[in-house]
């Protein structure tokens, strides 16, 4: 195993315990995955969060929201998810519950070449108060923007935002000079 390999591995696990503790400590953790993902895992992933949502009898507009939102960030991780030199794909998935809120929080390893272009995605993505505002560029970006090699159009973490109806929160923290950690948290409203 190249010391790369191990150091991104461990990196990835141990920032998953940190942000699982910290959430266990403030919030209730419904779910909770670290490793690779695969198709198959991700069934069985969508299956428990639709398990765990509908237990908590969260109403439908939300319950679609969280649901939606849970499914299309691990898609992202798993198609988008940057691979390590090995061909390694390192994540995490957590879905918890604050009160009124519920937080879909996912991470991957990104180049480190790639983040002032995720950076200023979320920027704009951010910087929309108005939902209508936030639809247009949607349907705007769909019209003008062509389909990658992994066949996206960019658009995940559009949806994302406008199903979250909140400010999606992003971080990035150096691995080594190759890649970095990036984890989202999206925040659906339950009132």
């Amino acid at each position: 195993m190249s010391a790369d390999l191990n150091n991104e591995k461990e990196f990835v696990k141990e920032q998953f315990e940190h942000l699982l503790n910290a959430y266990s400590r403030e919030q209730t953790v419904l779910l909770s995955h670290h490793g690779e993902l695969s198709q198959s895992v991700i069934s069985n992933l969508e299956e428990t969060v639709e398990a765990k949502v509908t237990e908590l009898e969260i109403p439908k507009g939300p319950l679609k929201k969280i649901f939606f939102i849970s499914v299309e960030t691990l898609q992202n991780m798993l198609i988008h998810g940057q691979k390590n030199n090995q061909g390694h794909q390192h994540n995490f998935f957590i879905l918890t519950k604050n009160g009124v809120k519920m937080n879909v929080v996912s991470a991957n390893l990104v180049a480190n070449t790639s983040i002032s272009a995720l950076e200023k995605q979320i920027d704009i993505i951010n910087s929309f108060d108005d939902e209508k505002a936030l639809k247009a560029y949607y349907l705007e970006h769909l019209e003008n923007n062509t389909m990658s090699d992994k066949g996206g159009a960019g658009l995940g973490f559009i949806t994302i935002g406008m199903k979250s109806g909140n400010k999606l929160k992003v971080d990035f923290k150096k691995i080594n000079d190759r890649f970095s950690l990036f984890t989202l948290t999206s925040t659906v409203s339950l009132g």
